[in-house]
This record gives C-alpha cells, structure tokens and sequence, in this order.
C-alpha cells in the first residue's frame, strides 16, 4: 500500500492511497460513500490504531469494486509530505560505507546521529529555499517510518515497529556546521527536509537493506549507491534511538546518505537557485525538489 497526504481546491488535507500511477482512492470520502466507517484524518492517525492499515484496505478492496467520486486524478490535487508534521526527524550521520571512503573519513564504531524539526518538512515538487550566501548540499536517503510505540525495543524486534518507509531528502548547510562545529543550525533550516512522495508500508519492500539510491542535480547523478551499503542497519538505528527515546507512530529515521554530496566533489557541487533535485528510491518512486533563495 502506498499511502499519501493530498491537497486540493479547497485547502484540505486529505489521506488516500496511490491506485495507480495517475489517480489515488480519497479514503475518507470513499469510507463515507460506501458506509464503512473510518475517523483517521492524517497518516498518523491511521499508524496510531493498530488495526488502521487493515482497516484502510478494507477500504480500498471496496472501493475498487466501484466506479465513484473518491478517485483523484494526480493532475487535480497536490501531494504534500506523507506525514507533513512528524513528532520526531530522527537523522543518522557518517553510515554509508561508500560515503565515508569518498571522504577519506574513518568507518564510525557507534552511531552519529541528530534531530530536525518538523517545520523543515516540505513535499514533493517543493520549493527548498537557500540562502544565497550559503553552501548547502542534498542528501538523498532512506526514510524509515515508525508504526508502534516503543522504548529500548531490541534489534530482533525492530521491524515489528516499522510501519513503512518514504524517501528523504536531508538538506544540509555545511557551512554552518563547520561554523558551529555541531549539527544544529546546518540541519534545521526552514524546508530542509523534503519527504514522499508517499508512505510504501512495509509489506511492499521486501528487503529494504537492498534498495537502489540515487540523486540527481538537473538530471546529473551526483549520488548512486545502494542501502546495502549502510553501516548501521535498520534494527540497530532503532535498538539505539528507543534507548534513550521513545519511538512513536509517525516518526521518521532518516538512515544516512551515500557517497557524492555537494562537498565530495572538487569544486564541491553546492545547489544553486533554480537546481531541480530528484532523490530516486528503488520501490518508493521519485522524490524531485526545485531549490529557491
């Protein structure tokens, strides 16, 4: 199931689920329409009932059995983030094998990690607005959605609180990380952290530790690697952050990114006004961002 957050003419936000590559079901409107009661008005919503993916797709079955209003063509809405307002942006820096032998970097031994927040969360076909002065990089990743509440959950019992994944692209300031020497400032710009296109639970990936990345810059790959190439993988990122958090429905970890951002490049391929960004996952579809001052 590929599950999305839409607008439309009347400045809704609306949940549905990717039909086909050209139209998605309105859940709430179709529930409504076919008499199968359902109150989830957001994604997390939806993640927080334990039954509320199957409840969805009872939905759907039903409504595929129908021609009806609740089918959206993607030309007349706008997909959003997923999740526009996650309750935590979890980000693991340093985990790519391929990044840290382009930087010439030691392989980290325990994780390197930080937080954004949600107000940098943008979707799809967005604008990411950079300062001009400023020496900014993509950085394409794999988004792992929570699905269950958990706390010092063990690597072996990880996936059970996966709800699915999405694609992140974790814009990131070096300049001001090598001002502040810590991560704060460069990571938490306003729009730094486009998500989507949409939510593919987790059922449809079959193994998320092998999934083709890449991202283009105005349609040259500058990153092209694979998730097989993390260092930390998923169950271990999530033993490590339930440690000392509380994972809950609807927060994202972004899982690190691979080798080729703006800075391993000589000159460094800083994003300028006017880039077009595309961040491709294998299973999880395009993510594209135009840069903007």
């Amino acid at each position: 199931m590929k599950l999305v957050t839409f607008g439309t003419r009347d400045n809704k936000h609306h949940i549905g689920v990717l039909k086909d590559n050209s139209s998605v079901i309105d859940i709430r409107m179709a529930s409504n329409d076919l008499g199968i009661p359902l109150s989830f008005e957001s994604i997390i919503h939806i993640l927080e009932d334990p039954e509320g993916l199957e409840k969805v797709q009872r939905v759907i079955d039903a409504a595929g059995k129908h021609a009806g209003p609740w089918y959206r063509s993607l030309n007349d809405i706008k997909l959003t983030a997923p999740i526009p307002r996650p309750g935590k942006i979890l980000g693991v820096a340093l985990n790519y094998h391929d990044f840290c032998v382009r930087g010439k970097l030691d392989t980290p031994t325990a994780l390197k990690v930080f937080m954004k927040a949600h107000s940098t969360v943008v979707g799809p076909n967005d604008a990411v607005h950079v300062p001009l002065e400023r020496k900014v990089t993509y950085e394409g990743e794999l988004g792992v959605v929570i699905g269950k509440t958990g706390k010092h959950v063990a690597s072996a019992d990880a996936w059970d609180h996966v709800a699915g994944y999405l694609i992140v692209n974790d814009f990131t300031a070096n300049d001001y990380i090598k001002e502040d020497v810590q991560l704060m400032r460069g990571k938490n710009l306003d729009t730094f952290c486009p998500m989507g296109p949409f939510l593919v639970t987790k059922e449809e990936i079959a193994d998320p530790g092998a999934l083709a990345i890449k991202t283009e810059v105005n349609g040259i790959v500058r990153q092209n690697s694979n998730t097989s190439r993390l260092i930390f993988k998923i169950p271990e990122i999530i033993e490590y952050f339930s440690s000392f958090l509380t994972l809950e429905p609807g927060d994202v970890i972004a899982t690190g990114t691979p080798a080729g951002t703006a800075l391993q490049f000589d000159p460094p391929a800083f994003v300028q006004p006017g880039d077009v960004v595309a961040v491709t996952v294998e299973g999880l579809g395009t993510l594209t961002n135009i840069i903007r001052s």
